[in-house]
């Protein structure tokens, strides 16, 4: 008897650690959305952060050898162009292009009084030209109106004349606007035409976009990186006033299509490649593979052209959950 009812407690036991197994298997949780209508984008991005340019950059030395004598700048200044930034000893060759200057002007008087040839003109002239040329040697003026981005001068300085200069005296970036220059797929670089609209973020300067335009489409493709081939584009910025640093890091986003008013779903719920594309949609709590057709598709929204109709519920990929046909989920809005 004893036996007998041991057995019976054990099956019992049994009955119950299966129902409380088959309790706990609770259908996983998994997040939905819905088809809707809005408009949407198709888009390029860069392959990798594009980088803010400027139209000129000087790296300035001077031409001479000497001591600097003065530096009239400080990084970060604004300089116009002409504007002396800094010059080394040079009394001497003032004094020298002083005379030379005053020769000139004597010869050129009596040439013109015929008290002297014009042979004696020509000398003085060039006397002249050499002495203003060593002078300009001994002085760096900005080229063009510019920030002072990098200042490596200091009073007392040597100055010499080397083939390779490792750090620029004085490195002058424009103020004009701002160009942003990045690499795309070479998928992508048909869709890539002069004049298309882009976003462009610069997070060295804020998280809002600025709005940019392509201005050139260079058709080369990179093969440096074998499994990463390249095509380089340049966009003018819209900077909105704001002098953007040279040398940021730019994400990219170039608008190549849009349409409005069209069915749309979340790009991450489309799944697939080229044609074979399907989605997920939550019937009764339960998924079911449906192919669906697209047209244009951004990083956000994919346009969907057949297969799928406004308001229906479409599963999102999932840590916690692999997907498949007929899986049992626990919908819960994204």
């Amino acid at each position: 008897m004893r036996t007998t009812h041991r057995v019976h407690l054990f099956a019992r036991t049994l009955c119950v650690v299966a129902l409380v197994s088959v309790g706990c298997r609770k259908a996983p949780e998994v997040q939905v959305v819905r088809v809707g209508r809005a408009s949407v984008e198709a888009t390029v991005t860069g392959v990798s952060s594009g980088t803010v340019r400027a139209e000129q950059i000087a790296e300035l030395a001077f031409g001479a050898v000497g001591r600097v004598r003065e530096v009239n700048i400080h990084l970060g200044e604004i300089v116009r162009q002409g504007q002396i930034l800094a010059q080394i000893e040079n009394g001497d060759l003032k004094s020298r292009l002083d005379v030379t200057a005053e020769e000139l002007n004597r010869a050129q008087r009596l040439s013109e009084s015929k008290a002297a040839s014009r042979s004696n003109v020509i000398q003085a002239q060039g006397l002249y030209d050499a002495a203003v040329t060593a002078y300009d040697k001994s002085i760096i003026r900005a080229p063009f109106d510019g920030l002072i981005a990098e200042l490596n001068l200091e009073v007392g300085q040597l100055s010499q004349i080397t083939a390779v200069i490792p750090l620029a005296p004085i490195r002058l970036v424009d103020t004009k606007p701002r160009y942003v220059r990045v690499e795309i797929d070479e998928v992508d670089l048909p869709k890539a035409r002069v004049g298309l609209p882009a976003r462009i973020k610069v997070l060295a300067v804020r998280r809002e976009p600025f709005h940019a335009t392509v201005r050139k489409v260079v058709p080369y493709i990179s093969s440096i990186r074998e499994q990463d081939r390249t095509s380089e584009i340049e966009l003018v910025v819209d900077n909105e006033g704001i002098l953007l640093p040279v040398g940021a890091s730019a994400d990219v986003e170039i608008v190549t299509d849009t349409k409005q008013d069209v069915v749309t779903a979340l790009s991450k719920a489309v799944l697939g490649r080229g044609k074979e594309r399907y989605v997920y949609r939550v019937e009764s709590g339960r998924l079911k593979r449906v192919p669906v057709q697209v047209g244009i598709s951004g990083f956000s929204l994919t346009e969907i052209v057949s297969g799928l109709t406004e308001g229906d519920e479409l599963a999102l990929p999932s840590d916690k959950a692999d997907l498949r046909d007929g899986l049992a989920i626990t919908p819960k809005n994204a």
